[in-house]
């Protein structure tokens, strides 16, 4: 219930993403390309809005730091930092005028704020911050079958697959550049990144805690593997993938070629550096799992 919580609310800033728009952002307009969309910001300030009276009302109740704490806030409040940047900063505007920019967009949204969203522990503290008449919600019959449907999906392997599948597909030349042009295919782009995301990265989570260890290890160094191949496939490519900017890029001083081996290293570097910090810290959970079991096994022969 709490984690469906979660992601539910966690996931409202991302559905309204505006699309890249026809202007080029030059080094001159940049710093003036906020999105200013209340769509974008409005959701987000709800969201920190909530978390901190959610936050408030426990410490009330339990102590300061005590059932959340303060390093759960903290993760919390730099996941909301990181998503800003993505969505309101000039960042989102650069990128449609860079693939590399668009690519540090997609890492932030998929690597960097879901973990550390989900380490603020979201759902407990929304659960505290919804006022009173709203709270008959979270024990509604609707609401439990969300709940199951988000418990089954946040499995390393389910969660894996649709992680995978939402980059491959997006990736994707024409559906890529369908999202750069069109609002509501680059809602929808940013809304399947930040979701299947938040169900990986809460499936890692999960393990670290001792369930699913092993198939969490295997996921996770699945998607470091395949999303290595997409990033070298990308940044080796011998001519540019993307229509949308062919004739966008100059105005920065790269050839759409260069752009697009920039944007390639960022997800087959960066990203895969992430990927792989998971896989490692997931799979020593798991050597050391097996070590204290070793002792229990001895003396039970």
């Amino acid at each position: 219930m709490r984690v469906a919580a979660a992601v539910c609310f966690v996931i409202w800033p991302v559905g309204p993403a505006i699309a890249h728009g026809p202007d080029v952002a030059t080094r001159d307009t940049l710093w003036r390309s906020w999105n200013v969309d209340p769509l974008v910001w409005g959701p987000l300030l709800v969201a920190l809005t909530l978390y901190g009276y959610g936050v408030r009302r426990l410490w009330e109740r339990a102590g300061g730091g005590r059932g959340v704490t303060y390093a759960d806030a903290a993760a919390f409040t730099i996941g909301a930092a990181v998503l800003t940047v993505t969505l309101v900063s000039p960042l989102d505007a650069l990128g449609g005028t860079l693939l590399s920019a668009h690519m540090a967009q997609h890492a932030l949204l998929v690597a960097v704020a879901p973990p550390l969203l989900l380490l603020g522990r979201p759902g407990v503290v929304f659960a505290w911050g919804l006022p009173g008449r709203w709270r008959w919600l979270l024990s509604s019959r609707t609401w439990r079958r969300i709940t199951g449907v988000m418990e089954a999906l946040s499995r390393p392997l389910p969660a894996a697959m649709l992680h995978g599948l939402a980059l491959w597909v997006w990736h994707a030349p024409a559906v890529f550049d369908a999202a750069a042009a069109r609002n509501a295919v680059h809602a929808l782009e940013h809304g399947c990144f930040f979701g299947t995301a938040l169900l990986f990265w809460r499936a890692v989570l999960i393990a670290w805690s001792g369930r699913h260890v092993g198939a969490a290890v295997g996921a996770t160094f699945a998607t470091l593997m395949h999303g290595g191949l997409l990033g070298a496939l990308i940044t080796m490519a011998p001519q540019p993938l993307y229509v949308w900017y062919r004739d966008r890029t100059q105005v920065w001083g790269l050839s759409a070629l260069e752009d697009q081996q920039l944007a390639g290293l960022l997800m087959w570097v960066p990203m895969g550096t992430i990927y792989l910090a998971a896989s490692l810290v997931l799979a020593s959970r798991l050597v050391a799992d097996r070590r204290e079991c070793a002792p229990m096994r001895r003396r039970s022969c």
